[in-house]
């Protein structure tokens, strides 16, 4: 189970510890350190800190007297986490180190069912946990669950509530409650299997309110019933929802959602209408910085008109989104009204904001292939810095206008990913399938996969993109020994015609394969290659130096 967002409360700490650690070396670095007995107290707290609690007992508790006075009698917290299966290991943990230190307690974790089915019946969660701030639960089923929200109630510190649950459910209404009463509650994770369970609460009132700042809803969820669940919580700052449904009519939301903290929003596979969204955006808009959201099947999201009077209005303060949706390959693929659409995520509105788009084909067996269309902000890759490196004095300031520019040009870019998963003829299909869409969006990026594959495959993708011009391969396949008329007629007419100038390949095997590549891309101007370990690596360099392209270059102005 996912313990991301609980470990994040812990990253303020850790960060200060670890700065504590290095001055405490420093002001003993002096001193000549024989053995772990020759540290001070100070740095052994600080070291025993990063250990689990159980193992950090079984580690060092029995050494001698001085390690049973620092682990045992002492105050420093623990963190606990039990993942055994094993009945009488979770017993022996249970009762001699959880049960003899509940002061001590700040993480208690119980990784597996078994473990939090042996647990809950040998540990009571009571006020004696009077410094437990976070608790994970993996595998709980609803009337466990319920007696221990109410138990968790009484606890001063605790402020982290990570489950996953199991078993029938007939709602979602009585765990929802016993969390939004949890009065000291800044983050909560609920997951629950594959199936649907309703949630029936009504809109909350101004006496119900909840503390959660981090809400990450696991369940299958409803437009209506999030909108209710966020009524709960005003304080809300972060909120991720993993599978979220249309509502076939609206609740009245007027006064449901006082969302002023609202900053980020994560939802990652979200099947609401566009409406829906726009409704909750225009509610929840203004403050939000962060907007990820993943959708399939329901072309009206790639109206790229509708999302840039979405952002303009109604998202003033969004500086990161990140927008994915994809759609399966049918048998015979046919360009749409939506993919006359997509060229237009690279206009003017979408470079400023530095969000570029990125086309994937997944090419996997029995008809399930798909393409995804995504929109993601910058990120640095090699063919962006390369143009910079190209300086004669070889520096870059990244703070420039002059770099600011060229990287906003770049946006202009379009990259084509091709993942494959499945045979070579199946492979070759799928990308002669779809072959019209290159023609559609000027593609300048190419990412592909040319395992199982073929150099035919690679000549065919490059030929039908003419705005080429950087491309990385994960592998080539080895060279035929005798290539076709038609094909080597193709080949040279690709070699004088195309435009790339940038080439990333990886698991280079033999000369022939970067032979093939320097004589196909006659412009190259920038090479990374990845040797495999039976490749001379002096024989590449030297292959490349007698043939890099400036030789040709210099010989021209000589003559």
């Amino acid at each position: 189970m996912d313990s991301k967002r609980q470990q994040q409360f812990y990253i303020h700490e850790l960060d200060n510890k670890e700065n504590n650690l290095l001055q405490i070396a420093i002001n003993e670095n002096k001193k000549i350190i024989h053995s772990i007995e020759d540290l001070s107290n100070e740095i052994l707290y600080t070291i025993f800190d990063y250990f689990d609690g159980c193992h950090l007992y079984e580690s060092f508790a029995n050494l001698n007297t001085r390690f049973q006075n620092l682990i045992i009698k002492s105050f420093l917290p623990l963190k606990i986490n039990i993942n055994s299966k094993h009945e009488f290991i979770i017993e022996y943990y249970c009762k001699n180190i959880i049960n003899r230190n509940k002061s001590r307690i700040v993480l208690l974790e119980l990784s597996t069912t078994i473990a939090v089915k042996q647990s809950l019946k040998l540990i009571t969660i009571n006020s004696l946990f009077n410094r437990l701030q976070s608790l994970v639960i993996n595998g709980i089923v609803e009337h466990k669950l319920q007696l221990l929200l109410k138990q968790l109630a009484s606890l001063p510190c605790f402020h982290s509530l990570n489950i996953f649950v199991v078993g029938e459910l007939e709602s979602f209404d009585t765990i929802y409650k016993l969390i939004f009463r949890l009065p000291f509650l800044k983050y909560n994770l609920l997951s629950y299997g594959p199936w649907r369970v309703p949630i029936t609460l009504p809109i909350a009132t101004s006496e119900q309110y909840s503390f959660i700042e981090y809400l990450n809803i696991d369940i299958i969820i409803s437009f209506n019933e999030l909108i209710t669940l966020l009524s709960y919580t005003p304080k809300l700052r972060h909120l991720t929802c993993q599978q979220l449904y249309s509502s076939t009519a609206y609740i009245q939301i007027q006064r449901a959602l006082v969302l002023s903290y609202l900053t980020y929003v994560n939802f990652h596979r979200c099947h609401l209408q566009f409406s829906e969204l726009e409704i909750l955006i225009k509610k929840i808009g203004s403050q939000l910085k962060v907007l990820h959201f993943t959708t399939s099947d329901n072309i009206t999201f790639l109206d790229v008109n509708r999302w840039q009077k979405l952002i303009l209005q109604y998202l003033p303060n969004l500086f990161k989104f990140e927008f994915e949706y994809d759609e399966k390959i049918p048998n015979v693929f046919q360009l749409g009204s939506h993919h006359q659409q997509i060229n237009q995520f690279t206009s003017l509105f979408w470079i400023k904001r530095q969000w570029y788009l990125h086309i994937q084909i997944d090419a996997v067996p029995f008809s399930n292939s798909r393409i995804i269309y995504s929109i993601h902000s910058y990120k640095k890759k090699w063919y962006h810095l390369y143009e910079h490196m190209n300086q004669q004095d070889n520096s870059i300031d990244f703070n420039s206008k002059n770099y600011r520019n060229r990287l906003t040009s770049s946006f202009r870019d379009v990259e084509l990913t091709a993942t494959n998963r499945c045979d070579f003829e199946q492979y070759q299909f799928i990308i002669e399938n779809i072959k019209s869409l290159f023609q559609l969006v000027q593609i300048t990026y190419l990412n592909i996969d040319l395992r199982y594959s073929s150099i035919d495959l690679l000549i065919d993708v490059i030929y039908n993109l003419p705005n080429l011009n950087s491309l990385c391969m994960s592998c080539l396949p080895l060279l035929e020994v005798n290539i076709s008329a038609d094909k080597q007629s193709k080949l040279q007419s690709i070699s004088s015609n195309n435009k790339i100038t940038k080439v990333n390949f990886e698991k280079l095997v033999e000369i022939k394969q970067l032979q093939f590549i320097i004589n196909l891309c006659q412009r190259l101007e920038f090479l990374q290659v990845e040797c495999t370990n039976n490749v001379n690596i002096e024989l590449v360099i030297r292959y490349i130096i007698m043939n890099r392209p400036e030789n040709d270059c210099n010989n021209t102005k000589d003559n």
